[in-house]
């Protein structure tokens, strides 16, 4: 029953002091200030932030030092990997082991010293701080007890009940005032104790320091014997032992030969050859009386004739054969062939004949054997049979243009262009090559700021203004 008594005024005391905080808040009630507790109370915790921030740079002091030492010992293993029997090299592993040993012993000294008095010293302020929080309730109380007694003695409450506030006011008065003083007296004696407990551990931590460099002064004076007839000075002029990279053969880029960037085909001089139209068969039907120009045709050929009489129908389909090597006779390019217009072109007739339906017979009949223009690459145009009133289907084949005009020649190989990389490039993405100060670059084409390029057998974008060009 008494616990649940004590919790229960325990919520309305709670209650209460939140009340009368908000009520002050808003100016509603009236708040005892004690400037002494609160310049005393802003001066000693300035003072811990900076003991604090001290402590912390220590620590991160004896971290440095703990990773210079790890640092010495892998530097060590390094050099004895490289030369083990150097005795410089040796030097060194000694000098960084025994640093690490006196490191260990410094560092438990200064934290049995240094950092233990300075944490029991660190504490108080603790302490002060959590009684500076209580003696801010005791100030709520008395404060908030004094506002109920003023509104019970306007109001014309009984004497008993404003003796019992009164009593409540005066009670609460004398523990903050009890509470206020201790706390004065204490943040003075720890502010002024600040010297006698700081300089000791100071002290130890500027002895150990000594004691540390100087066993590294030591040590290294000692090992100064195995380096002293090198001078220190020589790296700076010593010659590079590689092929620089301006004569290394690294630097030409094989894909910039002309074997990789110019046409597949080439004639025997290396000029790009005329490219020679294809033959045309065109249908021609010569002139009886006429006597052919054209020179004989180094193919045999046979050819098979429908012949009928005045509804007929002639199909002929040429065979061709093999000439042999001393027939074969191909005429300049530009002689091959002539207009169509040259010769007499065979109509085409309807194949729709409303007479009669035809009779074919089937025999074989001499063919004109000429090519057109004399020449001896185009296929020979067969000869119609003679009739009065026949259809000849004799569609010719060509593979040329419309116009007669030979295909287009293949367009020239792209002229390319080395260039110097001035600075070091690290591309973006794959679209972009990366490159070193130094090294030649092959440029087909410039767009905008870019150049379209080559490195390496690798093809992609060069930003202009890093280039020689």
């Amino acid at each position: 029953m008494s616990k649940e008594k004590t919790s229960w005024g325990s919520i309305k005391t709670n209650f209460a002091r939140t009340k009368h905080k908000v009520l002050a808040s808003f100016g509603a009630a009236e708040t005892t200030v004690d400037s002494k507790i609160v310049a005393e109370k802003e001066k000693l915790f300035t003072l811990f932030k900076l003991m604090k921030r001290l402590n912390k740079n220590v620590d991160k002091y004896e971290a440095t030092l703990k990773e210079i030492n790890i640092l010495q010992n892998e530097i060590s293993h390094d050099l004895l990997a490289l030369n083990e029997n150097d005795p410089a090299i040796k030097s060194y592993q000694e000098v960084s082991t025994s640093l690490e040993q006196e490191r260990i012993r410094i560092e438990e000294i200064l934290e049995n010293y240094y950092h233990d008095p300075l944490r029991v010293y660190l504490s108080q302020f603790r302490d002060i701080r959590s009684r500076l929080e209580e003696l801010d309730l005791r100030r709520l109380d008395m404060d908030r007890y004094y506002r109920d007694y003023n509104i019970k003695a306007n109001k014309g409450k009984d004497a008993s009940s404003l003796q019992k506030t009164e009593n409540k006011h005066t009670k609460t008065k004398e523990a903050y005032q009890e509470l206020s003083d201790e706390i004065m007296k204490d943040m003075y004696a720890l502010f002024d104790d600040r010297k006698l407990a700081f300089d000791p551990a100071f002290a130890c931590f500027i002895n150990r320091n000594n004691e540390y460099f100087a066993r590294a002064a030591a040590e290294y004076q000692g090992a100064l014997g195995s380096v002293q007839h090198i001078n220190e000075f020589d790296a700076t002029s010593h010659p590079q032992a590689i092929t620089p990279i301006d004569s290394s053969s690294m630097s030409r880029n094989v894909r910039s030969s002309s074997v990789f960037t110019s046409p597949k085909e080439f004639s025997s001089n290396g000029s790009t050859p005329t490219q020679r139209p294809r033959a045309s068969t065109i249908a021609t039907t010569p002139s009886p009386s006429s006597t052919s120009s054209y020179d004989s045709s180094p193919y045999s050929t046979t050819t098979t004739t429908t012949t009928t009489t005045n509804n007929s129908v002639n199909l002929s389909k040429p065979s061709y054969g093999v000439p042999s090597p001393q027939q074969q006779h191909y005429p300049p390019p530009q002689q091959q062939y002539q207009s169509p217009q040259q010769h007499d072109e065979v109509p085409y007739s309807s194949p729709h004949v409303p007479q009669q339906q035809p009779s074919i017979n089937l025999h074989k009949s001499p063919v004109n054997t000429s090519p057109i223009n004399g020449g001896g690459s185009g296929r020979p145009l067969p000869t119609p049979a003679p009739t009065t009133s026949g259809v000849t289907l004799n569609k010719p084949r060509s593979t040329t243009m419309a116009s007669g005009r030979p295909l287009p020649m293949p367009a020239p190989a792209p002229t390319t262009r080395r260039v110097q990389a001035l600075y070091d490039f690290q591309g973006q993405d794959s679209t972009e090559l990366s490159f070193k100060k130094g090294d030649m670059i092959t440029v087909f084409k410039q767009n905008g700021e870019w150049y379209d390029a080559e490195l390496n057998g690798v093809k992609g974008l060069v930003p202009c203004n890093h280039t020689s060009g």
